[in-house]
């Protein structure tokens, strides 16, 4: 390695006095990120000695359209004289916008980039190296959340960091779960599924009382159904990229396993088949978009989805514009196994996003004091709650809380209340907010809107109280030689799986001849991706 993994002791002992120092400085007070003062920077934090613009890429989910120029880019312009500009793209078509800008190094100031992207480019040169910053001082608001993560050094790529990784504020835990029409179970007195067995006996049930329908419907294709399903099936794969490598705590005490390349895979796939054969699966599932899964779902034509658990509070309330008794409701994780049910929370510290500066920038110092200045309280209860005051104020115990003058404003607003105040005011997790609340924000939102009802109740108490769930594994960091092997072999592996998976799911082949399969993508490289992150996670905890 280019670097070892005494830097990052001295980073902490470095932040460590940093923080003391300014903390003696401030009066107790929380600094700025330019060294000024709690108080200086309750005046304004100046990034910039003159007005300067700031182009910034990320993507734009179709529930939360964002406004040019809104109220907190005009609020950050006031305070640090950044002018933000944003260039968003649709969400599906992120990917590919993104992929182009870094191949060709025509990158924004700031673009939001995944960690596969800085494991894959971070030795290219296209993104700015933050480390150095960090050691003279010039990041204090985001090294306290360092020194409080041990975690974060998970994101680095050989010693070194290359962007600002988004980090959730009080965030509750949920994740994939699966989700049923909990009103036609009772209605037709069905048992609710305790395995996977179960569910399939009970969708067959209700396709055979409503013929018509899709009892199981998916969104955005196979990669989103084996990423949401996979692991609770008792294989896995990494997100909704095709990438096969997960941490797997169940295999040898907790390891590395590229999961389609396993037995374990094969299971998975003979039970889509088994859904897809008995007309439980949605035949389109793998063309299906998020915009007709939704239908399918609020119409009632399917009755069951394995995905973000939340959606369910929304799809009941848009249901029962229909249908006064329909009601979607988490179930707890069905047994894959006798005695064996386990599913993952979504990360509660960091989103899986993170912002880089190009390294073509000019002044890249005003950028990291401009991102680090996101990390502090000041800017984090600007980014996601407005201007205090006018949108916010705070409770008892200093914690903002939105006004709710300002939030009646969206009491009937669609999507729903909280997404169409998140794009009025241009903040929390789906915008350009690093350190943003989520889970937070929303549950004010729907209390003050009158939408946070006993459904909402029992679905959290059902996800709190629910022993499969396990806390994600991030995965460890990786030397540049490394993420370099690591993205030959996955284009090369990925392309060959992406193109058998519905073969098997649809029956066009026989499951017994995906042994055959296994064996090409081991030869190809699966078992040397395992033994590389299986070497990196032992380097790392040495």
């Amino acid at each position: 390695m280019t670097k070892t993994w005494s830097r990052f002791a001295a980073v902490s002992l470095t932040g460590i006095a940093l923080t003391v120092g300014l903390a003696a400085c401030s009066g107790g007070k929380e600094a700025a990120s330019t060294g000024n003062s709690g108080d200086q920077a309750a005046e304004g934090t100046r990034i910039a000695e003159k007005e300067r613009t700031v182009k910034v890429v990320f993507p734009e989910n179709a529930n939360q359209p964002v406004k040019s120029n809104s109220p907190i880019q005009q609020e950050i312009l006031k305070r640090t004289n950044v002018k933000l500009d944003f260039e968003t793209v649709p969400n599906s078509n992120y990917n590919d916008k993104k992929k182009t800008l870094i191949a060709t190094n025509n990158l924004p100031d700031i673009i939001q980039v995944d960690k596969t992207d800085l494991n894959d480019f971070g030795s290219t040169g296209v993104f700015l190296p933050l480390m150095d910053y960090m050691d003279k001082g010039l990041m204090p608001n985001f090294k306290k959340l360092w020194d409080a993560n041990p975690d974060m050094v998970k994101l680095t790529v050989d010693g070194e960091l290359y962007g600002f990784p988004a980090v959730a504020r009080n965030e509750l835990k949920n994740g994939f779960g699966p989700v049923i029409r909990e009103d036609l179970l009772k209605k037709h007195q069905l048992q609710a599924p305790k395995n996977f067995d179960e569910l399939l006996t009970v969708l067959a049930k209700l396709k055979e009382l409503y013929p018509d329908s899709k009892p199981w419907t998916v969104r955005n294709g196979t990669p989103q159904l084996l990423s949401t399903t996979a692991y609770m099936l008792g294989s896995g794969v990494n997100g909704t990229k095709g990438n096969g490598m997960y941490f797997d705590k169940d295999v040898d005490g907790g390891k590395y396993v590229y999961g389609p390349a396993t037995p374990a895979f094969k299971n998975v796939l003979s039970y889509f088949n088994k859904a897809y054969s008995m007309g439980v699966l949605d035949p389109d599932y793998a063309i299906t978009t998020q915009q007709q899964w939704t239908e399918k779902l609020t119409s009632g034509k399917s009755f069951f989805f394995m995905d973000n658990s939340g959606f369910s509070l929304n799809y009941t309330r848009d249901l029962r514009k229909t249908q006064s008794d329909g009601k979607f409701q988490v179930l707890p994780i069905p047994e894959y196994a006798p005695g064996k049910a386990r599913a993952n929370y979504y990360a509660t510290v960091f989103s899986g996003k993170t912002f880089a500066i190009s390294a073509r920038s000019k002044n890249p110092e005003q950028l990291v004091k401009l991102l680090d200045w996101m990390y502090s309280e000041e800017a984090s209860n600007l980014m996601n709650f407005g201007i205090e005051g006018v949108h916010y104020t705070k409770d008892e115990k200093g914690q903002p809380k939105y006004k709710e003058d300002y939030v009646a404003k969206f009491k009937t607003a669609t999507p729903t209340p909280y997404y169409a105040l998140y794009s009025d005011l241009g903040c929390c997790q789906l915008s350009f907010t690093p350190y943003y609340t989520n889970t937070m924000s929303q549950t004010q939102i729907e209390k003050m809107t009158g939408n946070w009802d006993a459904i909402n109740d029992e679905y959290w108490g059902i996800v709190a109280k629910d022993p499969a769930y396990n806390e994600p594994v991030m995965d460890p960091p990786l030397t540049k030689e490394e993420a370099a092997r690591v993205k030959e072999l996955n284009v090369t592996i990925n392309t060959m799986l992406d193109q058998e998976y519905d073969k098997f799911i649809m029956g066009v082949k026989k499951i017994d001849e995906y042994d055959a399969v296994i064996q090409k993508a081991r030869t190809m490289g699966a078992g040397e991706l395992e033994k590389i992150y299986s070497n990196a996670l032992a380097r790392m905890k040495k």
